[in-house]
């Protein structure tokens, strides 16, 4: 009997153990140890690790956006209104537009008068003390007889001197929201700062490359007169006075003897238009059409022009072999 119910046992504790884990060498716990399956302690680091509070920031044109990461870098989480391709001026707002009005830190946007549509979003969606920011607040506007901009031309980025400009009002408002990161956003803000005044100095030399006869632009609506001050151009004249209101037959007449008169050598279009216009007055008046600029909107990844920087230096590149 003794032996019997000690092989019984013996094959009751070897099936409790087989069930416990096959194919593991397995040893009575003694009542001390740990459960082997219990979950490992945190490390000490992880246990003490806190979430990064982003700075939300809502903008209203990609061009503001690309400026606003290199200056927050990873402080900030940046939503833009305008899609890609789009322009200001004609943009009709959405209810998720309003949505990223009510979740911002901070809204950073041109200012002048370029986006109208922008109030009744404030009005509706914004919080109370929500800092917004017009980046171009500080720089004093051309007129260029528009009734649309009555607060004059507002496309101040297209001159990379007035693009560091808007880096500075980026800054302040950052700093603003989040006093703790002063010193990042200050010395992102310098770094960027430098590469644009570089950029700008490049310009000029490119544009230098074209004698000063022949620095003639005549393009699709009045987004360059910062450009042409900046670098040396002169506007011979817009297709568009406004984006959504078309040229009488007379003006477009007019336009092409301009045209022809001061031998202009070709006609400038944006890539958020189409170049449908453009390309019968270059017809008419027998010169080339360049559709491809980028103004009011950056370029998508393979564009050339996907950032602020890379625009302004495709644009002048562009510009350049046309009028050369």
């Amino acid at each position: 009997m003794t032996r019997a119910f000690a092989r019984g046992l013996l094959v009751v504790l070897l099936f409790l153990l087989a069930g416990c884990g096959a194919g593991t060498t397995a040893s009575l716990p003694s009542t001390a140890s740990a459960p082997t399956n219990a979950p490992a302690a945190p490390v000490a680091s992880e246990a003490a690790a806190k979430p990064v509070k982003l700075v939300k920031v809502v903008t209203t044109m990609s061009i503001l956006a690309d400026m606003i990461k290199n200056v927050g870098g990873e402080h900030v989480a940046v939503e833009n209104i305008i899609p890609l391709g789009a322009g200001p001026e004609d943009y009709q707002p959405t209810p998720q537009d309003a949505q990223k009005i009510a979740g911002a830190d901070i809204v950073f946007f041109n200012g002048h008068g370029l986006e109208a549509w922008l109030d009744d979003l404030f009005k509706s969606a914004a919080t109370p003390g929500q800092p917004q920011i017009a980046v171009s607040e500080a720089l004093q506007a051309v007129d260029v007889g528009s009734t649309d901009f009555r607060e004059g031309n507002p496309h101040f980025w297209m001159s990379a001197a007035n693009g560091a400009t808007y880096v500075e009002q980026i800054r302040d408002g950052l700093i603003l929201v989040d006093p703790a990161n002063k010193a990042v956003y200050t010395t992102n803000a310098d770094a960027y700062i430098k590469q644009l005044l570089a950029l700008n100095a490049e310009l000029k030399q490119q544009a230098e490359r074209i004698p000063q006869a022949q620095r003639k632009l005549v393009t699709n609506h009045d987004a360059f007169p910062y450009f042409a001050q900046e670098y040396g151009f002169v506007i011979v004249g817009n297709i568009l006075g406004s984006p959504e209101s078309a040229p009488s037959a007379g003006d477009l007449a007019a336009l092409v003897q301009n045209i022809k008169a001061q031998k202009v050598k070709a006609i400038f279009s944006e890539s958020q238009f189409s170049p449908k216009l453009s390309k019968t007055i270059a017809d008419e008046a027998g010169v080339q059409i360049v559709a491809d600029l980028y103004t009011d909107t950056l370029g998508d990844a393979s564009s050339g022009g996907a950032t602020y920087i890379d625009m302004l230096r495709f644009d002048m590149q562009t510009i350049v072999d046309a009028l050369q």
